[in-house]
């Protein structure tokens, strides 16, 4: 069962480390809110949130050609920068836009795993090297930005971009988390007024947001790699596991910082719902806010006095380390220099490619250079900062003059994502020569229909008829959690597609790479000439693992059936593969028009508007006026609601992770409070807490416990660490192993985790990461009733908010859609300005037999490929 992971185990966790740490934020307000909000945070903990002197912000300048460290900055220094004037003249730079809604600047925060922090806590050396690993890692990103940045020039219908020549960032340093735990980490924001062509104007914040990847990988791996931050751990006896970046002596203790955590954080929700609850209109000052901090801290630790300083928080982690039984390694672990001279620069070029590949049809350098820097930090070893910028820089343009350009054009700005490889073309290419090829000998269907249309009912009226006329149908899904829901539904033989492929020998490692081996099938995986494959939810196939079941099918000679949504969630990854069997099979394809799952009529035509996306607007009008969207004052208010609702066993779609933990913690909570939940818990490795009664999740099928990824439980009864669950499939008993790494709350779900359920009534949070895609799924779970929830100070903003989240289409659905998305981009933000081209030839056009196959043609005819 382990075949049915694409991204597991240690590679699962490096995704997690890495790419979670870098979401970017970006500030439209008044400069005195942002000034508000720093020095509130900074007050927290006295002393200990003061960054140098007393600044509450760093303050860098930075050009192509370098990096320049200026006077820190205090609160009215740094509103004045916010604001976008000049620290020393007070000057405006440039035409500044008045309003409260105008971009202040774009943030990134530069951290790591928890265990670095404790490390740091622990020695004064260690905590004085992360931090100038850290400083040097900002450093490092904001002359990065420096150079790789854009602002746009020219008439609103004509603009184009050029780069910056001057930008500026504010670092504010941190110590904790919002709930006073051991968390080192920096605020990086880049102020929205930069210097280019001659005068200031406004950054290019589209570009930022395109470059994460890059200032993620920088900033990992200049710590990770920092000669002095790991030198002074080993002397100490730390070592770092070089995949997932954890100090592999404290890693068992972490679990515990992060329960007590989020029970404080549970706390000052609590606390600030409550208050606004009685106080509509108001905004908490920085003295309340204390006053819950404190309060808060004394809930959670009713045995222990609040610490009145940095230095009493420090010793109290010390303690706690040792209450949990923390013993001091031996000192002097061993320690290696990363030598650039021995590297295999070809080998890393194939599996940054790989990588890339096994995540996007499409990259730009920053991505690029992203990937790079991550597989230089997990060599484990040290390296000198610029013999690292050196060889990332190398090898980042050597992954580029590898890939094969998309659009080929001199004009292109380097965040746009222009880049793909041969094997992703291939993949593509292949994928749509065989839905050609079965199209023509009608060997192919494909059931496309709205959420709630009826296609599961569709499947089990197709395996009467397949019964009938003597064929064996096999469902796949891509995941077994829905294998389990099509095979009860259907009562056809269901497994998920990436058993199915394994069982015939296709193996692919945690990098991507897909292979073949010679296998011998179990008898329910074969598949025989005249048998049905029936791929459901199609939407969400990947397009490696469509080709290995579109030449599974084609071996043995088996009809495939694609049934799903193009409007709902697109796979993880690569996907598309329902648009390309549409767009290249059009006459084997049947629509469902009619939606049956909803109990109001007309909710039904409101749901086939939200899947269109037209009409956002007035679909908002109508929800709202139904009292189907509910507009709450804070996040706060907000997520206690839906833990409400998630309480009491109601479906409750967020869009992350954390979203999505810290409505399962304060429904956790209020089962508590009530009685459902027992006292007797256990603790996971992620913070959770976890008792008899509390509903949960397994996150990994495993063959010998008899769970599914995602598949939900009911606690029974704890045991030295074991839980015996019940469910649908009956009771299990899950191993302590299992429960400390891959068990977790589930009164919430991620999008991904709710589709394909049909439920009574479901509750949706739509936001700032939210798509159509997700907010569509969401609103169209609940037979009875489905309601929106937002955060805006009016209706109107709310009404803003839902239009934008059904202006997004985040879907990847192949290299040929993102030649077409990055034609758009440029078409929407600028071309790159000649003069300032990075690029002054054009990249070659691939022709037409470099894979060694003719470029496919669509039936009937539909549009070509365009590549």
């Amino acid at each position: 069962m382990a075949a049915d992971l694409r991204l597991c185990g240690r590679r699962r966790l490096l995704m997690e480390a890495v790419r979670v740490h870098g979401g970017m934020k970006i500030y439209r307000g008044a400069a005195a809110a942002a000034r508000h909000y720093v020095e509130a945070d900074r007050s927290r903990a006295d002393d200990y949130y003061l960054a140098e002197g007393s600044g509450v912000a760093m303050h860098f300048a930075a050009t192509r050609d370098s990096v320049e460290r200026r006077a820190d900055m205090d609160g009215k220094t740094y509103e004045r920068w916010v604001a976008g004037y000049d620290v020393d003249t007070a000057l405006a730079r440039g035409r500044l836009r008045k309003d409260e809604k105008g971009v202040r600047f774009v943030e990134v925060t530069v951290n790591g795993p928890k265990t670095w922090s404790l490390a740091a806590a622990l020695h004064i050396e260690i905590a004085e090297a992360y931090h100038a690993a850290q400083r040097a890692a900002a450093e490092e990103i904001v002359g990065w930005l420096a150079s790789h940045a854009t602002t746009r020039v020219g008439p609103r219908d004509r603009q184009v971009q050029v780069p910056v020549e001057e930008i500026e960032a504010a670092v504010v340093r941190h110590f904790t988390s919002r709930a006073g735990d051991p968390h080192r980490h920096l605020h990086l924001q880049i102020n929205a007024r930069v210097f280019a062509a001659g005068s200031w104007r406004g950054l290019h914040t589209v570009g930022v947001r395109d470059s994460l990847e890059a200032i993620n990988g920088i900033g990992h791996a200049a710590v990770m790699t920092s000669p002095a931050f790991r030198e002074a751990l080993a002397r100490h006896g730390f070592t770092l596991d070089a995949v997932t970046g954890e100090v592999v002596e404290l890693a068992a203790y972490s679990g515990a910082f992060s329960a007590r955590a989020k029970q404080i954080e549970a706390n000052i929700d609590s606390y600030e719902a409550e208050w606004r609850a009685d106080h509509p209109g108001e905004e908490p000052g920085p003295a309340l806010r204390q006053a819950w901090d404190r309060r808060a801290w004394a809930d959670a630790r009713p045995d222990k006095v609040v610490p009145t300083s940095g230095e009493e928080l420090r010793q109290r982690w010390i303690e706690e380390l040792h209450e949990l039984g923390y013993q001091p390694p031996a000192p002097n672990a061993p320690l290696f220099a990363l030598r650039a001279g021995a590297i295999d620069r070809d080998g890393v070029v194939d599996l940054a490619l790989v990588r890339l590949g096994s995540r996007r049809s499409a990259w730009n350098a920053a991505d690029a250079r992203g990937e790079v820097e991550r597989i230089i930090a997990s060599s484990g070893g040290v390296v000198d900062t610029a013999v690292r910028r050196e060889l990332a820089e190398d090898l980042t343009a050597r992954v580029i003059a590898a890939s094969q350009p998309l659009l080929g054009r001199s004009d292109e700005p380097e965040h746009v994502r222009t880049f793909t490889s041969t094997e992703v073309l291939a993949v593509e290419y292949e994928i749509v020569d065989r839905i050609i090829a079965r199209a023509e000998a009608d060997a192919i269907t494909v059931i496309e229909g709205a959420a709630g249309a009826g296609k599961t009912a569709r499947l089990a009226a197709t395996r009467d008829r397949a019964i009938a006329t003597g064929r064996r149908m096999v469902v796949v899904t891509p995941t077994l959690k829905a294998a389990q829901v099509a095979e009860g539904a259907t009562g056809a033989a269901s497994y998920s597609a990436a058993w199915l492929l394994y069982q015939h020998g296709f193996r692919w490692d945690e990098d991507g790479r897909w292979s073949r081996v010679e296998a011998e099938p179990d008898l329910g995986a074969r598949l025989c000439r005249g048998d049905l494959l029936v791929v459901d939810e199609a939407g969400m196939v990947d397009q490696d693992t469509a080709r290995s079941l579109l030449r599974l099918a084609d071996e043995t000679k088996a009809l495939v059936m694609l049934v799903g949504d193009r409007h709902q969630l697109p796979a993880v990854g690569r996907g598309g593969v329902l648009d390309l069997a549409i767009r290249y099979a059009p006459g084997r394809m049947q629509q469902l028009d009619r939606v049956r799952r909803f109990k109001d009529p007309h909710y039904a035509e409101l749901s086939l508007q939200m899947r269109s996306g037209v009409q956002a607007g007035e679909v908002f009008d109508e929800l709202f006026g139904r009292g189907e969207i509910v507009i709450h004052a804070s996040d706060a208010e907000r997520t206690r609601r839906l833990a409400a609702e998630a309480s009491v066993g109601k479906l409750v779609v967020a869009d992350t992770r954390e979203q999505v933990a810290r409505i399962n913690t304060f429904a956790h909570r209020i089962r508590k409070a009530s009685g459902e939940v027992d006292e007797q818990q256990l603790l996971t490795a992620a913070g959770e807490r976890i008792g008899v009664g509390d509903t949960i999740a397994t996150r990994r099928n495993d063959h010998d416990a008899g769970v599914a990824n995602r598949e939900l439980w009911t606690v029974v009864s704890c045991d030295r660490g074991a839980l015996t669950v019940r469910g649908h499939a009956g009771l299990r008993v899950l191993p302590p192993d299992y429960v400390r790494c891959d068990v977790e709350l589930a009164y919430a779900t991620t999008a991904y985790g709710a589709q394909g359920a049909t439920v009574a009534e479901s509750h949706v949070l739509v936001g700032e990461h939210s798509g159509a895609a997700s907010a569509y799924v969401g609103m169209t779970r609940g037979r009875e009733r489905n309601v929106a929830h937002l955060v805006a100070d009016s209706v109107e903003e709310a009404r803003k908010q839902w239009c934008d989240v059904f202006g997004r289409d985040r879907a990847d659905l192949g290299p040929a859609h993102a030649r077409e998305a990055a034609a758009e981009a440029i078409e929407r933000y600028g071309s790159m300005k000649p003069l300032y081209s990075r690029r002054s030839t054009p990249a070659p056009r691939r022709a037409e037999d470099d894979f060694g196959y003719r470029a496919p043609v669509p039936s009937s005819g539909s549009p070509g490929l365009g590549i």
